[in-house]
């Protein structure tokens, strides 16, 4: 997937701030970028600066300089761009390292030889992005305004964007937050500016924060942000909106991950003294959020990373809230978010009330920060292969080498007809440089692919599984690596416990790969068979450069449960469904309806597999 234009919808994202030219007989206006603006970078090391816009007058070619706030900018280079939107529209893309500090940005039209229009943008920032959202303590209800200390943290209200100092403009409240202490510590942990895109809404319930419809059966604690619809309530939207919008208008790969703290509003309300028939379960709590999560990045056309905190605290007098402590540790179990901060730790002499005072503030900032940084960390690693311990060794592996399929290894699986088109053993060959080819051809009125698996020779109980891959990129074919046992589907004939995956194992999905989905990669868990007691956990992540050349995926599977991997970047992990069972590897690359539109593919195409290893524990 290409990351798309951020053009602001009308709803929320009303409108840019215009910058003007001056000294020249044209404007020129910038929708993009603004100033304070910061832009997420795409890796440690790369990153653009999308400049948007139009001139009152007709251009030859469009100019841009680039240079450090406050630096000399008459050292930089001018560069040049046709742009690739019509008339006088400005289109185009700078790419440009992530930097400590603002850049300037420079803009000038030129016809004939002679700048036509011309504008200056002081402030613009290539680092890290993230939405905040959720209730009260993700907002503006602390009692202490709080200021950014490095002024290399700024925030996005939906029209301008701006020096991150409370109250944040796009939230609730008028008080203070962790907004500024969060991007302080981000800034000087990675050293790149920090965007916030504050969105969330105190005293709010995770039933206002679902899609426009999803019904219930317990209006919330306000009786606000849902419509009653018999002896039901349905959320009425407008906060999903809010969360959706700036994820679609930032784009795909435009933000780094959603901040979420929520909770209070659910926990505990019958205790509080508010309506007990309001009061939801830990249980629905995570179907809301599962909903929510899954929902947005449905809307975002992108797998955004979630971290979720746990918030449960009212007061300082109150028993633990294990059933919704519970329930929001388990959307991390569950592979649902990544794991945000405990907040329920900071205790009274942080607090005023329920929110927090200004050293409550500041730690929450930093505990957010703790937790974000060390994923970041992973995720700004240069790619590497191989376990994430020192305590594996390496027990099995192929590099196919020579020109003929390692029979003592491999065998072909599945061969003849399958999901309506045929696995053939001639679609998977080696081709003599050290790769496995597995190609997707039509022969005659069908389509073929091919399926290779170790499921006559070796089979593992736990262990870290990798594999090199350069993927097809044509449309109608799943690339897939995988793990199965033989006993996955016994629920289905009656032989075994449904849920009992210790003995009965559970599919798992290191990688499958389909076109239309871009620059993602999917995972899954499935067990109890695949009939009417099928289960399973999806997921995805959005990984950069992904459809160019070759790229490792990567599982560990322990006794606790799977941590997912691409180019030795954790990607997912989950704690569902752990098989104890033996499984055997697959590789495959099959034509798939899942998959669509295999009519248009330019066959033949093929996946690349350069190598196989597995590690198990010393």
């Amino acid at each position: 997937m290409k990351r798309t234009l951020p053009l602001l919808t009308a709803l929320v994202f009303t409108s840019f701030a215009i910058l003007q030219a001056t000294g020249v007989a044209s404007a020129l206006t910038l929708q993009s970028p603004m100033d304070y603006q910061v832009f997420q970078r795409r890796t440690a090391d790369e990153g653009s600066i999308l400049v948007r816009g139009s001139a009152g007058v007709e251009v030859d070619e469009w100019h841009c300089r680039v240079s450090e706030s406050g630096g000399d900018s008459a050292k930089a280079e001018w560069q040049s761009f046709k742009s690739v939107a019509s008339g006088n529209s400005i289109a185009f893309d700078v790419k440009t390292k992530p930097i400590a500090n603002w850049y300037r940005v420079e803009v000038r039209g030129v016809k004939s030889s002679r700048t036509v229009a011309e504008a200056v943008v002081e402030h613009v920032g290539v680092g890290e992005v993230f939405i905040v959202a959720g209730q009260s303590n993700a907002a503006n209800h602390g009692s202490e305004k709080q200021v950014t200390k490095t002024q290399r943290v700024s925030s996005f209200d939906g029209k301008q964007w701006s020096i991150s100092n409370d109250p944040q403009r796009g939230a609730s409240g008028n008080g203070g937050s962790f907004m500024p202490a969060f991007g302080d510590a981000m800034t000087a942990k990675f050293g790149v500016p920090i965007g916030l895109v504050p969105v969330a809404v105190g005293g709010s319930s995770v039933r206002e924060w679902l899609p426009k419809g999803v019904r219930f059966k317990q209006n919330t604690t306000t009786g606000k942000g849902v419509v009653a619809k018999g002896d039901e309530f349905e959320s009425s939207g407008v906060f999903f909106d809010k969360l959706s919008l700036p994820m679609q208008a930032l784009g795909i790969g435009g933000f780094r991950a959603v901040l979420w703290h929520q909770g209070e509003s659910d926990a505990g309300q019958a205790r509080e003294g508010h309506p007990a028939d309001r009061q939801i379960s830990g249980a629905q709590y995570v179907e809301f959020m599962d909903k929510l999560i899954r929902t947005s990045r449905n809307r975002a056309a992108w797998p955004v990373p979630w971290f979720t905190a746990i918030t449960t605290y009212h007061r300082e007098q109150d028993v633990e809230d294990t059933e919704f402590r519970s329930a929001m540790k388990s959307l991390w179990s569950k592979g649902l978010s990544w794991e945000g901060p405990d907040t329920d730790t900071l205790r009274a002499d942080l607090r005023a009330g329920v929110h927090f005072n200004g050293m409550g503030l500041q730690k929450h900032g930093e505990m957010w920060a703790e937790k974000v940084s060390d994923w970041l960390d992973d995720q700004l690693a240069k790619p590497h292969d191989g376990p994430p311990t020192k305590d594996y060794k390496l027990v099995w592996r192929d590099e196919f080498d020579g020109t003929e399929l390692d029979t003592t290894k491999w065998q072909h699986r599945s061969l003849g007809e399958r999901n309506g088109a045929f696995i053939s053993a001639d679609c998977s060959q080696l081709d003599g440089k050290g790769h496995l080819v597995i190609t997707a051809k039509k022969v005659g009125d069908e389509y073929h692919g091919g399926m290779i698996a170790t499921h006559k020779t070796q089979l593992w109980t736990r262990g870290y599984f990798e594999c090199s891959v350069k993927l097809p990129t044509e449309p109608g074919m799943n690339t897939a690596f995988w793990l199965q046992g033989d006993h996955v589907a016994d629920p289905d004939r009656g032989k075994a416990t449904p849920d009992d995956t210790l003995h009965n194992g559970t599919e798992i999905d290191i990688l499958e790969y389909i076109a239309r989905q871009g620059e993602v990669a999917h995972f899954n868990l499935h067990w109890n068979g695949y009939g009417k007691t099928h289960r399973s956990m999806p997921s995805d992540a959005f990984v950069p450069g992904l459809r160019q050349g070759f790229h490792t995926y990567a599982v560990e599977w322990t006794e606790t449960g799977y941590t997912f991997f691409i180019d030795g970047r954790r990607v997912w992990q989950s704690t569902e469904a752990i098989s104890g069972a033996p499984e055997y590897l697959i590789l495959d690359l099959e034509i798939s309806k899942w998959a669509g539109g295999i009519e248009t593919a330019k066959l033949p195409a093929s996946a690349v597999f350069d190598w196989v290893r597995v590690w198990q524990k010393k």
